[in-house]
């Protein structure tokens, strides 16, 4: 069986071939009649054209089957072995290919409307030329398409003289022009490249309105032989398509080359000058400590953010940038430092260098304080906490809520003040640190809930000036930020002094006694929020000829004013470890030592660095006084000849090393209109352990209403089970303060803290009914406080340490009460 056996000579085409039934198969013999060259046509073609073509291709048939004539009958056949042996070939439909044949983005040309000129010349027989092989157009590729539509013709012979490729071809009659367009045919597969076609033949069912070359791109075919191209006869008894020539533009575009190149990308506005941008107020990608977000060089030469208003910025990058995968990570991570980007925007890398080499000016804008919404929210719940007498205010967005919780301090407890939404909160927090912040307190220029940070903000409220200490930190899912509400006035400042804290004689005339002396140290320890900084101002303060000295202060940061003396203000960054601020503690007090003091506060020790010079002052006869964290008396003692400060144990049970040592903390006090007695409150064991264990008349004693009187309600304030806040009125300070005894530093000496502690207790003179501190401890003066009615015994017996477990050792006559 032949390879061209498959196909009978009397099988009729199908309306709708494909393509490859172009290369129609050819039949038992070359010469013999069949319906192959009759050209194909459309089902919604009228039928007299079909009429009219038939008869004249029947005379062609007539002229080929002639006696003399031996030529091909079938022009859509041609073989590359035939044309080689000299055979004789003339029809052949020659279709010009462009390079970008193979792209899958071809679009159909359509149908024009425009009138064509067929002009027909019969071509006189020829010897055989070697065919040129060269590749054929887009254009004429449309021609041979547009010629099956009309239904002409279909052996378009290009010859070297007038090839196609340079021609636009559109054809459409006028009858056809009232018919609708067929669907487009999907392509078939090509044949080998091998088989011997030389020729492509294209669909008459695909769609022939033609469109301008520049708009189109070129038809898919298939793969193509990698070393044959279809050839170009010599000449053909083809009809020749005449048209004028159409101007093909095949250069990309200036859109497409920008796009490639890096330029414009769709969908997002172009930044043709920095001039063009809204004023912003900062660039939060610089390449410094305080970026808010840190990105590599090389990301910076092709990105930039810039900071609108607190909280919200705008994107600029380049078209390239913009497609990686980066991009995409920063705008995540400016979402995640709650920062809003409002628009993204493309520019060239020149637009984005001259973006940073502006930021100077953006800088200086920066410290004029905006009166935005935003400030406005931030200072009215400012306000709100000023007005309730509140200590702190606690900002705690979380990721799994939707609304952040804001909460007060009032009288030592948590109360909810309101729940606002993320947005809100979050354009307040940063607005107030970039516009409110004082400049030489901050750590960090910006905001970042990502990281801890401390500044100081002077606020003026109402007729008050409020210093609030800012702290925030990240969390597990989400960050807090933390306001602590001081005093602030340095023109007409107010001092608490230790008797109007809550402080009994006995321990005020302990205070007393560190007004004269020459060097050594005041140890005040105590748990976060219990007054500590406050005690110590009021120490300094103190000071009987504090205007004949020369006194210095070291605090991270300053909080409270204190114009009496010089105030360093330690900076913290928001990458900082403890060390690297220790070092800074330490060169500060190194340089005030040559600074000629007379007496030194110094806000905590925390790093035994710190510590040998707190030493090293005391002992060169500078009174130093600072806070430590530490539980009680003998653990503050404990920790300073610990592992951490580690002072040598010799230095501190020296005599006059350790002036005194103090603990305390702030107890909330009772509303007297409305207090409860305790008798009808508290259980009857605990009743019976406070008079008997501790000797306390319990009548007196009253216990907290927590639904509170007009005295004392604070409506807008509620528990998290929804109770209004109420019952109880500012706190009170319970304290224990010692001043050691040579016993007692005998004991430290060795080492013996449980012999230092009974030393210290032993030294208790009375009962704990009575006013006398001596000996007493901070649990203690608490107690004594609720045998007079002040504070709630629960309180201390809940938030301290309870009845039961609660040590009492012997007095100085050794009796335990």
């Amino acid at each position: 069986m032949g390879l061209f056996a498959q196909e009978e000579q009397g099988t009729p085409d199908s309306p709708r071939g494909g393509f490859l039934k172009r290369f129609r198969t050819p039949r038992s013999s070359f010469v013999e009649p069949g319906t192959g060259a009759e050209p194909k046509f459309s089902s919604a073609e009228p039928v007299a054209g079909k009429r009219k073509r038939r008869e004249r291709q029947s005379e062609m048939e007539t002229e080929h089957t002639s006696p003399g004539g031996t030529r091909a009958v079938n022009p859509q056949v041609t073989f590359l072995g035939r044309a080689l042996s000299g055979g004789d070939v003339e029809d052949v439909e020659s279709i010009e290919i462009d390079d970008d044949w193979h792209s899958p983005a071809q679009t159909v040309p359509p149908r024009s409307e425009a009138p064509v000129d067929v002009v027909t010349d019969d071509v006189a027989f020829r010897p055989f030329v070697p065919p040129s092989f060269e590749r054929p157009s887009y254009a004429s590729m449309s021609a041979a398409m547009a010629a099956k539509e009309r239904g002409g013709p279909t052996n378009v012979g290009a010859t070297k003289a007038e090839p196609l490729n340079s021609e636009a071809v559109t054809v459409r009659t006028a009858t056809a022009a009232a018919q609708p367009e067929p669907e487009p045919q999907p392509m078939a597969a090509p044949s080998r490249p091998d088989a011997g076609a030389s020729t492509a033949m294209v669909d008459a069912d695909l769609p022939t309105r033609a469109k301008s070359v520049e708009n189109a791109d070129p038809l898919p075919l298939g793969p193509k032989h990698p070393d044959v191209e279809p050839p170009r006869p010599a000449g053909s008894n083809a009809q020749r398509i005449v048209h004028p020539p159409v101007a093909v533009d095949d250069q990309p575009s200036d859109d497409e080359e920008q796009t490639e190149g890096g330029g414009l990308s769709p969908g997002r506005p172009e930044l043709v000058s920095p001039d063009s941008l809204p004023d912003f107020k900062r660039v939060l990608t610089v390449a410094d400590d305080d970026a808010a977000l840190r990105i590599p060089a090389a990301a910076r030469k092709e990105f930039v953010a810039v900071e609108l208003q607190p909280g919200v910025a705008i994107t600029v990058a380049t078209a390239r940038f913009a497609e990686k995968a980066q991009y995409a990570t920063f705008i995540k991570d400016l979402g995640a430092n709650d920062i809003l980007v409002r628009e993204e925007m493309i520019a060239t890398d020149a637009v984005i260098a001259a973006i940073y080499s502006g930021k100077a000016a953006a800088s200086a804008n920066s410290t004029v304080r905006e009166a935005s919404r935003a400030i406005g929210n931030f200072r009215d719940i400012v306000e709100a906490a000023h007005a309730y007498g509140a200590s702190d205010i606690h900002f705690e967005p979380r990721e799994f809520h939707n609304e952040v919780e804001v909460r007060f301090r009032v009288n030592g407890d948590m109360y909810t003040f309101s729940r606002m939404p993320k947005a809100i909160v979050r354009r307040a927090l940063f607005a107030a640190y970039s516009d409110l912040v004082q400049r030489n307190t901050n750590s960090g220029n910006s905001f970042q809930p990502s990281a801890p940070q401390s500044a100081m903000i002077p606020l003026v409220v109402k007729t008050d000036t409020v210093n609030l200490r800012w702290q925030s930190s990240p969390l597990v899912g989400g960050y807090d930020v933390t306001l602590r509400l001081l005093d602030g006035n340095f023109k007409n400042y107010s001092v608490l002094l230790p008797k109007d804290m809550g402080l009994e004689k006995s321990q005020l005339e302990l205070i007393e006694t560190l007004n004269y002396v020459s060097g050594g140290i005041t140890a005040l320890t105590g748990e976060t929020g219990s007054g500590k900084t406050t005690t110590l101002r009021a120490l300094s303060y103190m000071l009987p000829d504090r205007e004949l000295k020369k006194q210095f202060a070291v605090n991270e940061p300053s909080e409270y004013p204190m114009p009496w003396l010089s105030d360093y203000s330690i900076i913290r960054r928001p990458d900082e470890t403890d060390d690297e601020a220790n070092r800074k503690y330490a060169e500060v007090i190194r340089t005030l030592m040559r600074q000629d003091p007379d007496d030194l506060t110094i806000g905590e020790v925390r790093d035994r660095v710190v510590m040998g010079l707190v030493a090293e002052l005391a002992l060169t006869g500078h009174p130093v006084r600072f806070s430590l964290h530490a539980g009680d008396i003998i653990a503050a003692v404990m920790r300073m000849a610990g592992g951490r400060l580690q002072l040598p144990i010799d230095e501190l049970a020296s005599e006059g090393f350790i002036n005194a040592v103090g603990n305390q903390k702030l107890i909330p006090t009772l509303c007297e209109q409305c207090k409860l007695p305790a008798e009808d409150v508290m259980p009857k064991a605990d009743l019976e352990l406070l008079r008997t264990k501790f000797g306390l008349d319990t009548s007196a004693m009253a216990c907290r209403n927590y639904d509170g009187c007009e005295h004392c309600r604070l409506k807008g304030l509620f528990t998290r089970n929804g109770k209004v806040a109420g019952g109880t009125k500012r706190p009170s300070l319970a304290a224990e303060l010692y001043r050691p005894t040579p016993e007692f530093l005998e004991r430290v000496a060795e080492r013996d803290w449980a012999g230092a502690r009974a030393v210290w207790r032993g030294a208790r003179r009375t009962g704990f009914d009575n006013a006398d501190m001596t000996g007493k401890t901070l649990y203690e003066h608490a107690l004594f406080k609720a045998s007079r009615g002040l504070i709630d015994p629960q309180f201390v017996d809940r938030s301290m340490q309870s009845f039961a477990q609660y040590r009492v050792m012997p007095g100085i006559d050794g009796l335990m009460v």
